[in-house]
């Protein structure tokens, strides 16, 4: 027990300044990102954006692609369509970015129509086939 404590006490205090909004940069705008990616210093951002898309898909997405919301895991793919994106709306940031592309992509629920009095279950709506994150913008 007397470890762990010595452990936490040396540990506890390097935390702040490693995880600083410096270090981290999610504020970043457009253009800001654009230049990050063009000096490949854009993973934290990057990390950001999926840690985003991965609580959407752990607690708000219905729809069925393992993938989740975007149909991919891919880090690269969804860098990408942030360039294209970025490129096309200076005046934009990445959160915003992806929440927009999150919003296009979301599966919509329909409520089942009133049951009639045989009392017939309401066929569920199938899942529209979505293009790949870079066919959109």
């Amino acid at each position: 027990m007397r470890k762990i404590l010595l452990l936490a006490t040396l540990v506890i205090p390097v935390i702040p300044g490693y995880l600083s909004a410096e270090s981290l940069n999610v504020s970043m705008n457009c253009p800001e990102w654009v230049q990050a990616r063009q000096q490949n210093d854009y993973q934290n951002a990057l990390s950001w954006l999926q840690g985003y898309i991965s609580a959407y898909n752990e607690y708000e997405y219905a729809g069925k692609d393992p993938d989740g919301v975007l149909g991919t895991k891919d880090a690269d793919a969804v860098a990408q369509w942030m360039d294209n994106y970025c490129k096309q709306n200076e005046s934009s940031n990445p959160q915003e970015a992806i929440a927009n592309l999150i919003e296009k992509r979301q599966h919509v629920k329909n409520a089942c129509p009133v049951r009639k009095q045989s009392g017939r279950p309401c066929i569920p709506e199938e899942e529209p086939e979505k293009p790949a994150i870079n066919e959109e913008q």
